[in-house]
């Protein structure tokens, strides 16, 4: 059973404890502080930690949509989702550039896609 819950949640260590000693505590409780050797670990119930990870990969996922937005939304785009879609393309190519700086490559390869502002001479 723990090879299975092993693969489910992607991890190749798997401990089986036979003298298990409670130093404080509930055995049931499902988080736990565990000494191994001289570092602290944490374990928790498979359910949970499951449920934490989904919960953090959405965190994830909503945080880089706000960036992503912000910082589209901040160069003035014509049509957000045309200019979304060709940031996401854009960024599949080059992961190893940040959020603005693609932003900043799609607006000068492709002005047509932003509103030019020139506040210079509106002022």
């Amino acid at each position: 059973m723990a090879e299975k819950i092993a693969k489910k949640i992607e991890s190749k260590t798997i401990v089986k404890c036979n003298d298990l000693e409670v130093i404080e505590g509930d055995i049931n409780s499902p988080l736990w502080v565990m000494e191994v050797g001289d570092k602290i670990k944490v374990a928790m119930d498979v359910d949970e930690y499951i449920e934490f990870m989904e919960m953090s990969k959405k965190l994830l996922k909503e945080n880089f949509e706000l960036k992503l937005e912000k910082a589209i939304l901040s160069e003035f785009p014509i049509d957000y989702d045309d200019v979304k879609a060709v940031v996401l393309e854009e960024m599949k190519k080059n992961n190893d550039k940040s959020i603005d700086e693609v932003v900043n490559k799609i607006k000068l390869e492709h002005p047509n896609l932003f509103y030019n502002l020139d506040l210079d001479k509106i002022f």
